[in-house]
C-alpha cells in the first residue's frame, strides 16, 4: 500500500517537472520564433505531442503578438499535420507503432495520406531535409511548413509549424521559409542540448 503511495508520488513529481519544462520550451520558442509571424503572412504554431496526438501550445499571428485561445489546447492527428509529422519523424519507432501505425490514418480532405507506406517515406523524407510540409491535409486552403524540436537525445518534442492560409504560400520564397525556420528550431533544439 505504501509502495503505491510512493509510486503517485512519483508520477506527480515527474508530472509537475514536465509541465514545467514545457512552459520554459514554450516562452522560449515563443521569443524566438516571434520574427517569423511578422515576416511572413502566416499563423505560427508551437505544439508537442501526447498519445499519438498533436497539441498545440502557442500561436502567434502577422502584426500581433495576442494569442488567440482559438488554437492553444486543440489536438489534432500527427499524420496530417506540418507539426504531427515533423515530430514523428524523429519520434522512437515503439511510439510510432503504439501510437499512430495501429490504427486507419484517417482521412480528412482528399489529400490527406491514408497508406502507411506513403507515410514511412514521406516521415524518411523528413528526415534528409529536416522538413515537413502540410499540403491541405488537415483542412483544405491551408498548407503548413513545420520542423522539429529536438532533445539532447535527437527526439521530437515539439515542433513549430508556419501555417500559410489559402494561396498564401504562392507569395513567398519557400526555400527562404525553411531557411528562416530551420534556423528557430536549431537555435530552440541546441537550448535542449541537442548536438548534430
Amino acid at each position: 500500500e505504501s509502495n503505491k503511495k510512493y509510486r503517485l508520488g512519483i508520477t506527480l513529481f515527474e508530472l509537475g517537472n514536465l509541465v514545467l519544462s514545457r512552459i520554459d520550451v514554450r516562452s522560449e520558442a515563443k521569443e524566438v520564433c516571434a520574427p517569423l509571424a511578422t515576416k511572413y503572412p502566416a499563423t505560427v504554431h508551437i505544439a508537442t505531442h501526447s498519445e499519438g496526438e498533436v497539441i498545440y501550445i502557442e500561436k502567434m499571428d502577422r502584426g500581433s503578438t495576442l494569442i488567440s485561445a482559438s488554437n492553444v489546447g486543440r489536438r489534432a492527428p500527427m499524420h496530417c499535420t506540418g507539426v504531427g509529422k515533423a515530430m514523428l519523424a524523429y519520434l522512437p519507432e515503439e511510439y510510432l507503432q503504439q501510437r499512430v501505425f495501429n490504427r486507419p490514418l484517417q482521412r480528412l480532405t482528399e489529400h490527406t495520406i491514408t497508406k502507411k507506406n506513403d507515410l514511412r517515406k514521406e516521415l524518411e523524407d523528413i528526415r534528409q531535409s529536416g522538413i515537413a510540409m502540410d499540403r491541405e491535409e488537415i483542412e483544405l486552403g491551408l498548407t503548413c511548413v513545420a520542423a522539429p524540436i529536438l532533445n539532447h537525445n535527437g527526439v521530437a518534442e515539439y515542433a513549430v509549424s508556419l501555417s500559410f492560409p489559402y494561396g498564401k504560400i504562392g507569395d513567398v520564397d519557400q526555400e527562404e521559409v525553411k531557411r528562416d525556420l530551420l534556423a528557430c528550431t536549431q537555435k530552440l533544439s541546441a537550448r535542449l542540448g541537442y548536438h548534430k
